[in-house]
């Protein structure tokens, strides 16, 4: 009888968790167009210091701590069709800042993978003269980010810090601003509303 009643006090613990809203409002600072597929809208993340050049997202009047979650992806240039294996090549490693409204950086994430084959690949962005009408840039495969935000923050700004990248055409480590590190998407947040 005890054990029932247990089972009965957790059910209704469970029935009255409130659900959280969530909110997938964001804006980029450099948009780069929709998945062909996936129909998800794709960011370019750059180097900067400023907000104004990330992605941006309001977090809705709120109690408690919010989740931050995004999708990070390497951003690839293809090579022409029928390029040899050497020319698809490349390995990148992008670091980027979540920054909350006062420019203070809050946190950091980091997607590194290969560019082998067009498995790596995670959409192809429609707009372009490439095959099936995409550009010749492409997100790679998702690295999924979530970050628990303070109470206190009422906005975020995702921006690049620095690109270590090889492949044939380049190699080095980039940290000048205005370069593209990488690709953000599935931007949204979960709140508790006041």
């Amino acid at each position: 009888m005890l054990r029932s009643l247990g089972v009965v006090i957790w059910m209704a613990a469970v029935v009255w968790t409130p659900v959280p809203d969530v909110t997938t409002a964001f804006t980029c600072g450099a948009d780069i167009g929709v998945g062909i597929k996936s129909r998800r809208k794709f960011c370019d993340v750059v180097i900067s210091t400023t907000a104004a050049d990330g992605v941006m997202m309001a977090v809705p009047p709120h109690s408690g701590t919010t989740t931050l979650m995004f999708d990070l992806h390497n951003r690839y240039t293809l090579p022409p069709a029928g390029a040899p294996p050497a020319q698809t090549y490349a390995k990148h490693t992008a670091v980027v800042a979540i920054m909350d409204q006062t420019g203070t950086v809050i946190s950091r994430a980091a997607v590194s993978r290969e560019l082998r084959t067009g498995v790596d690949i995670f959409d192809r962005i429609a707009g372009g003269a490439g095959p099936d009408g995409a550009i010749q840039v492409v997100p790679g495969r998702a690295e999924a980010v979530t970050l628990t935000l303070p109470e206190a923050v009422t906005s975020i700004a995702v921006v690049g810090l620095s690109l270590e990248a090889v492949s044939l055409g380049e190699q080095g480590t980039f940290t000048a601003p205005g370069r593209p590190v990488a690709i953000g998407s599935n931007f949204r947040i979960e709140y508790t509303g006041r």
